[in-house]
């Protein structure tokens, strides 16, 4: 097999082809999505009666919509995800108490129950990945009422919305494995995924070049999450999607234009200046090549290798950002190690890890519960020399600093059943599209493993919602795997039990014979 090969042909489990993607649908999101980036971009200064009626119809048509085509909500969701924090929709201030994000997940959930009460089937379909996701839900609710026990109504006052932010994400991975079961649904879900990721990118790279000269600080882009070490963890997640489509189909020429995508989500993450993503990126691309091929690992190994030892090969951006990571080699050279590490650090890094530090002080008192969620950075401070908020720049020590250390294993068992029926579907799954799709999410899950070392990237819908839509589709496609592996082992239990009886029949000599 060759370094590039396809493995499979295009056909389904069932042994026919799909039908085509509908053009029109397609389109159409591509509009909405191309719609509510410009209206971020340009910072439209829309009438609020304006808002509010357009979107009360809006949501209205979607609803009635939805229940003749309960897939739709789910495309609207996915081409709204990323613009989530910029447009939350309080329609003019005529509805505080939902936004549009909760207003399209209670459309996406009445479409859910709607499809269970019309075909019949269970709410909830058993699934592997259900276990660690249940038990991580099930674990912060307890810590949630713990934690009130101890400090009393005005903490669940305060962080009501807070745990509700938290749950929104498995919110909508329920949601979307229960209303995915077709492939065609499947496929479109996951370009128009596409298509906000490199609408994403494209408005990154315009915010970057309409500051014109300034400090790096100040040129940093953080996008749609108004955080640049977030954005470039939104693009170490799903850009890959890219690479694996043109690694999956290099044979086809128009799958080298998806090299023009991942490019630009190459340059969102330059001009985010951000050393996390940088990290995770290189990580992302090993993960990919491992996953791919052996001797693309090799080669992936070795060009990065070669970039550590030869940053002149570099991106300017890149090597400064880099390099201004350290005050002073020699500090951290030091043979005997008289130098603290924070003290050769700028200023950022070296807060971090003082951040860490007195986490693992915080951790050590409360290791079953936490301090509660939503906590750590109003204390953090008593564990440190200066008494100030801090964010834990870490998506594991803030996990287990607000819910205890069992919600960190949790969460680690959860990432690692993702990686695994991720890396089923990859191998097993007869779909070249579905297979691209799950290679792609196995070198960005490489990269997120990465990412969330120097942050929290797991905690926004605008970034991470499409990581819980692909876990989903992962799911899903891991269902059918499973679905079809237990077919055929029906099928050769019944063949042996056929061969064991055809062998009975034979081995009867008939009594006219006998001697």
């Amino acid at each position: 097999m060759g370094l590039f090969a396809r493995r499979r042909d295009s056909t389904d489990i069932m042994g026919h082809q799909d039908a085509p993607m509908s053009k029109q649908l397609l389109f159409g999101m591509l509009c909405l999505i191309g719609a509510m980036a410009y209206i971020v971009r340009t910072e439209a200064n829309i009438p609020g009666v304006v808002i509010a009626l357009g979107g009360a119809l809006g949501l209205m048509a979607l609803f009635f919509a939805s229940l003749r085509r309960p897939e739709l909500p789910l495309y609207v969701m996915v081409a709204y995800l990323p613009f989530s924090k910029l447009l939350s929709g309080s329609f003019g201030g005529a509805m505080m108490a939902l936004n549009l994000t909760n207003l399209l997940l209670l459309i996406v959930l009445a479409s859910w129950f709607t499809s269970v009460f019309t075909s019949g089937r269970a709410l909830i379909e058993p699934h592997v990945l259900h276990v660690p996701v249940a038990l991580l839900v099930a674990w912060a609710f307890a810590i949630f009422a713990v934690t009130t026990a101890r400090l009393g109504g005005e903490y669940a006052a305060e962080y009501a919305n807070e745990l509700k932010r938290w749950l929104d994400p498995f919110i909508v991975y329920v949601a979307f494995f229960h209303l995915v079961r077709d492939k065609q649904r499947w496929k479109n879900l996951v370009v128009i995924l596409m298509m906000g990721v490199t609408m994403v990118a494209l408005m990154a790279i315009h915010e970057y070049l309409s500051r014109g000269e300034a400090s790096i600080e100040r040129m940093r882009v953080g996008g749609i999450t108004q955080q640049p070490n977030i954005l470039g963890a939104f693009f170490v997640y799903y850009m890959f999607l890219f690479t694996a489509f043109w690694l999956e189909r290099m044979n086809q020429l128009k799958s080298w234009l998806l090299l023009i995508p991942f490019g630009l989500c190459f340059r969102g993450i330059m001009v985010t200046f951000s050393r996390g993503a940088y990290l995770a990126f290189a990580q992302g691309c090993l993960g990919l090549a491992f996953f791919k091929n052996k001797l693309l690992f090799l080669l992936a190994t070795g060009a990065i290798v070669f970039a550590v030892f030869n940053p002149w090969i570099l991106p300017p951006g890149i090597q400064y950002r880099l390099q201004s990571t350290f005050k002073s080699q020699t500090e951290l050279t030091d043979p005997y190690g008289t130098a603290e590490l924070e003290e050769g650090l700028d200023a950022s890094s070296a807060n971090r890890i003082l951040i860490w530090k007195g986490a693992q002080q915080m951790i050590q008192e409360h290791p079953w519960t936490g301090v509660g969620l939503g906590r750590f950075s109003s204390q953090i401070g008593q564990y440190m020399q200066q008494v100030r908020w801090y964010d834990a720049h870490n998506a594991y020590i803030i996990t287990a600093a607000e819910m205890g250390i069992p919600a960190l294993i949790l969460f680690i068992v959860m990432i690692l059943v993702i990686f695994w029926i991720t890396y089923v579907v990859y191998t097993h799954h007869p779909d070249p599209f579905i297979r691209a799709t799950a290679l792609g999410f196995l070198g960005g899950l490489s990269g997120l493993l990465m990412a969330n070392m120097f942050g929290s990237r797991l905690n926004t819908s605008e970034a991470s919602g499409y990581f819980w839509v692909l876990a989903a589709l992962m799911a899903r496609a891991y269902a059918w795997v499973e679905e079809e592996r237990g077919k055929q082992r029906v099928d050769a239990r019944a063949r042996r039990r056929s061969g064991l009886r055809t062998a009975g029949s034979a081995a009867v000599v008939p009594r006219g014979i006998r001697r």
